[in-house]
Order: C-alpha cells, then structure tokens, then sequence
C-alpha cells in the first residue's frame, strides 16, 4: 500500500514537472519571453514554477492571493464566478532512515531524519478579480527617467573598478575576470551606460558558467538578469536579445526551468543590493 501511494505521489510529481515544461515551451513559441520577464517583478515571492503557471493561465495578473487572505487580510471579496489560478503549495515532509556509523571504532545503528517537500495544488486569485479597499500597487522607479541615481548606486556595489574606454562597432562594454574590471564604452548616455552596467555586473557577480564552453548559457543567463532588474527600477532597456533567447530555449524548455530558478533568484539578489545602496547627497549633486 505505502509503495503505491509513494509512486502516485512521483507520478502526481512528473505531471506537474511536465504541464511547466510545457507551459515554458508555449510561453517561448509564442515570443512571450520578454514578456514573461516583464511579468515576474510582482512576483517577487514565487518560485519560477509558479510564475510560470500564473502566467500561462493569467499573464495580466499584478497580485494574487487565496481568497481567505484576500477576505480576512486585504478586506476584498473575490468576484462570483471568477477563475481560479492553480498554483503549488509545498507540503513539508520527513523521512527517517535507519543508518550504520562507526563510533569509537564500534558499529552502532542511529537514525537520520531528511526533510523533503511534496507538493499539491492551491488556487489563487488576480486583484483583478477582487472588489473592496483599494491596495496601493508598489513600484520602485529612481528619479523618474532620471537612471544617474541607478548609475551611482551601480557603482558603489560594484566589486571591480568601471573605466571608460575608446570602443569601435557595435561593442558596448565588457567585462574582463582577468583584468578584473568592466569597461564602458565612451560617449554613451546615463540610461544606455546604465543598462550596459547591469548586463557586465551580472557578469561579474552572478555569472559561474564556463564562457569558452557555455557562452549561450551564460549569455542568456545575465542578459535575463539585467532586463529583470532594468525593468523593475523603471529603465527601458534593450540590452536583452530576446530572439538570440527564444532561438536558444526552443532547443530544451527543461534548462529554461534550471535556469530559470537561477535568473529569478540572482535577480532578486541583486535588486536588493541596490535598494540597500544609500548615496552621500553630495554624491548624487556631482
């Protein structure tokens, strides 16, 4: 009975791994990438698996929540007949093994316990589909279209030095582990060197792939980063190739999702630095 009940919940498992996968595929065929990274800044809080559920079933949700958080908490009755949006609960587990160590050259049975997470289907709903007090939708703009501030605050996370230098073409900036700098390209305005700069810190901080054997990976990696984070402070940046990524993501949506728990994760780390950065008055008169 228990072997049965372990591998409904593994088949449960390879069900929900498999409507994200495809969920992913569809989100990259349609040219929703850009999109869906748009997307994921009011939702902060939630795993890549269930950005992509909420929006594959809502990509116009801004906030959601159960109906009894909306109900006792934001004071908001979820609308008759709205649809619900399924997303996944973890369910915490233990798992106790019994295991042989030696101790004091001596062998003794001890018991481990393993903690593990299954996970069951929830709903949820958008603000769209609530009526009640209003709620104030939080945004994170830095002076307006003004990127200086955003440029300073870049600037003193940095963990190298930024220098400007002479660059020909198409070449924008660098990043350079060996030389342990970034390079910006001179003449560039506030908000294009402002969005160059992400895209090299990304590099320079986040970045672990193999460049000489993952350089696709690694690119698509930080440009998504980048955008996530441009976008969440107000900056329109096009720094992204969203059709160099979709062309990539088509060859495997599974490596989306490894990946995509990574973008997500770095990117939220990196918003936080920067929130965290307070500059001199001085600094930002200059």
């Amino acid at each position: 009975m228990k072997g049965n009940k372990t591998n409904s919940k593994k088949n449960k498992m390879q069900e929900i791994y498999d409507k994200i996968v495809n969920n992913v595929q569809t989100i990259v065929d349609r040219g929703e990438y850009k999109k869906f990274l748009k997307f994921r800044k009011n939702f902060r809080g939630y795993s890549f698996g269930n950005l992509v559920l909420i929006f594959s079933q809502f990509p116009e949700a801004t906030q959601v929540a159960g109906k009894s958080k909306w109900t006792k908490k934001m004071k908001r009755e979820v609308i008759q007949g709205a649809k619900p949006i399924y997303i996944l609960a973890p369910i915490p587990q233990k798992y106790t093994k019994k295991v042989k160590k030696i101790v004091d050259g001596e062998e003794v049975e001890t018991e481990e316990s393993y903690n593990y997470n299954w996970y069951r289907w929830v709903y949820v709903y958008d603000i769209s589909q609530t009526t009640g007090e209003d709620i104030p939708l939080e945004t994170k703009p830095i002076n307006g279209d003004n990127m200086l501030e955003l440029y300073k605050k870049l600037e003193n996370i940095s963990q190298v030095p930024i220098v400007e230098e002479t660059m020909y073409g198409s070449i924008k900036g660098y990043y350079s582990p060996v030389g342990k700098k970034i390079a910006l390209k001179k003449g560039l305005s506030i908000n294009e060197k402002t969005s160059v700069l992400l895209h090299e810190m990304a590099h320079s901080l986040y970045d672990d792939f193999d460049y000489k054997k993952d350089r696709n990976l690694s690119e698509v990696f930080v440009e998504s980063i980048a955008f996530c984070v441009a976008d969440y402070f107000g900056l329109d940046t096009s720094i992204c190739s969203f059709n160099y990524i979709t062309q990539w993501a088509k060859g495997d949506p599974k490596i989306v999702i490894k990946l995509g728990n990574k973008i997500q994760k770095c990117a939220n780390q990196f918003i936080e630095k920067i929130e965290k950065c307070e500059l001199p008055r001085m600094e930002l008169a200059a």
